[in-house]
């Protein structure tokens, strides 16, 4: 049998006392063709009984309201008034697919602790790659909340999927959203639905104001989909969603590339101070967590718990040992499951290869021209750029060239020559005006990657280089 229900109007004229017992608390009540749950009932002196609902109906889901007897029709529910319907479908095949419905659909106990779903995806059977899901639903916090520190290689996106997947399993998982870079969106929406069955509507700001177009004005575009992937690039405007992002909750919440959200003051660290405390489950994924500063990497765990770190300054990896997981090609669990997937490497040694002149010149040249200390300001109008610089040099004089020379490409396409005169001329100095008898400026790459390449070593210099810094 199929059960139907029904839903007689009630008015809402009646005496105070009745209208306290006509929308008792957890009844359904239908008001503007919705249908709600009802939290409190309070009678009022001139409107009736007021109403305070929550929404149960896809369009109104999660959304709380009051309503009053006196404005608008309230209709309870009734559960007396359910009709019965014989299922005539060969063996009841409706009524037992609405039962193994029910059944999908009922959680699991939150005291639960073993994952139920790891066998039923389409991945291989890693142990490894189920620690996370494990770890968030430990009990060790209060809330699932999860960095997921994993180098490059390891499966944080199935890792990402598997905790999902096992908290939608509890029935804390109805409300998704997940944030990406842009390059990857794709791909995550579709690792998530070919491997877990979760489907994520990919929105972006033309979706969005469609969306806008066409619910009623002054409703939350992010309540139309429950599970959403939506481009960091595109959430961060917070002063086009902040407003949005406020007045709703979710059950769960990824950031993909969360290392980008730790420079406080940035639009990416206000999105995600906006959405931490406004989630149940927190997933960060990020493959470089640490920038090596102990104050950055507290902020980021501070998103999944504001109190795990008493001093931001000095910490233990102990205290938050809860709150993240990081493994690498080399950890011993990945290593015994992994045999013979990737080559194995001996342990790093440290060698020291002292700077030939050539070497000794560039670095002259960041210093005095690019990276300054005495503050007079560098020769080149991007900030960022002579650190960029910086890294590539020390990392080979093949990355060096290559770096200049997309710079001087970039700085030929601008129309401004005034602004790009000086840059240009600290790039192509060594193409022709050298800076003394000697020689210098960045042009000494191609000499000292000739000496680099004949002595067949490793560039480690032995400069500090923290005085740049």
């Amino acid at each position: 049998m199929t059960a139907v229900q029904t839903s007689p109007e009630q008015h809402g004229d009646a005496s105070d006392a009745a209208g306290q017992e006509q929308f008792p608390a957890g009844a359904q009540v239908l008001v503007r063709d919705e249908v709600w749950l009802v939290r409190n009932a309070v009678p009022t002196a001139d409107d009736g009984t007021r109403v305070e609902v929550v929404g149960v109906s896809d369009f109104v889901r999660d959304q709380e309201a009051v309503f009053f007897t006196g404005l608008d029709t309230v209709e309870l529910i009734d559960p007396r008034d359910t009709r019965l319907i014989a299922d005539d479908s060969p063996t009841y095949r409706r009524s037992r697919l609405f039962l193994e419905a029910v059944l999908r659909r009922t959680a699991l106990p939150q005291s639960e602790r073993r994952l139920a779903l790891a066998e039923s995806f389409l991945l291989d059977p890693l142990p490894y790659q189920r620690r996370p899901a494990e770890l968030a639903l430990s009990g060790a916090n209060l809330r699932p909340r999860l960095l997921i520190a994993d180098v490059v290689g390891l499966g944080k996106t199935l890792e990402i999927g598997l905790t999902l997947a096992e908290l939608i399993r509890r029935g804390r998982g109805e409300r998704i959203l997940v944030v990406t870079p842009q390059h990857v969106l794709e791909q995550f929406q579709h690792e998530l639905w070919t491997r877990f069955a979760i489907p994520l509507v990919r929105l972006d700001s033309v979706g969005i104001e469609r969306i806008q177009r066409e619910i009623p004005a002054g409703r939350n575009p992010f309540t139309f989909f429950k599970r959403v992937i939506v481009s960091i690039d595109t959430l961060k405007n917070t002063d086009q969603y902040r407003h949005h992002l406020e007045q709703i909750r979710w059950d769960a919440v990824v950031i993909d590339e969360s290392h980008n959200l730790i420079n406080r003051g940035s639009l990416r660290n206000q999105l995600a101070q906006t959405l931490a405390p406004r989630t149940d489950a927190l997933i960060l994924a990020s493959a470089t967590p640490h920038n090596g500063d102990a104050r950055s990497f507290a902020e980021l765990i501070a998103l999944l718990d504001p109190a795990a770190i008493r001093d931001p300054e000095n910490y233990r990896a102990e205290d938050i040992e809860h709150l993240f997981i990081r493994r690498t090609k080399v950890s011993t669990e990945v290593r015994e499951q992994m045999k013979g997937q990737w080559a194995d490497r001996g342990p790093s040694q440290a060698v020291h290869c002292p700077a030939t002149p050539a070497e000794e010149r560039i670095f002259e040249e960041l210093a005095a021209v690019w990276l300054p200390r005495d503050g007079s300001p560098s020769v080149s109008s991007v900030p960022l750029f002579p650190y960029t610089l910086l890294k590539s040099f020390l990392s080979s004089h093949a990355a060096l060239k290559a770096t200049v020379n997309a710079r001087i490409k970039t700085l030929e396409k601008k129309d401004d020559p005034r602004a790009t005169t000086a840059e240009l001329a600290a790039l192509r100095r060594p193409r022709g005006t050298d800076r003394g008898p000697d020689g210098g400026g960045l042009g000494e790459v191609r000499r000292a990657g000739r000496a680099a390449e004949g002595h067949r070593r490793r560039p480690v210099l032995r400069h500090p280089c923290r005085g740049l810094l």
